[in-house]
């Protein structure tokens, strides 16, 4: 996802791909591959995830038809089908998003003070 576009659409895309990649198991594979393979932090993830539920709303919105959550091979699914392949297959590992954390110093302990 580019920085052209407004602020606030880019942020409620990234917003929406966040919430939608534990809901549909085709955007958390997505997800999975980017933190697990390609070794993407969670922002830069969810940028490109936010990219396919926008496509997804122009084809919808275009075609007039209403949009169904499928597993990984296409074949719709219920919303408890969907978490439960989700956490089965498409879920990182605690290690990896471990390593993918960002290295930031704590904001609260400025210059070196104690913390209040």
């Amino acid at each position: 996802m580019s920085e052209a576009g407004p602020a606030l659409m880019r942020t409620t895309l990234i917003r929406a791909a966040d919430n939608a990649r534990r809901q549909d198991p085709q955007l958390a594979r997505i997800y999975h591959r980017q933190i697990v393979e390609r070794g993407a932090n969670h922002t830069a993830a969810l940028c490109v995830v936010a990219a396919v539920p926008a496509e997804r709303a122009w084809t919808v919105l275009r075609r007039g038809m209403p949009h169904v959550v499928c597993d990984t091979d296409g074949h719709p699914v219920t919303p408890a089908e969907a978490k439960a392949i989700i956490a089965e297959q498409w879920t990182a590992p605690a290690e990896v998003r471990a390593r993918r954390r960002s290295r930031k110093p704590d904001p609260t302990n400025r210059a070196g003070r104690a913390p209040r």
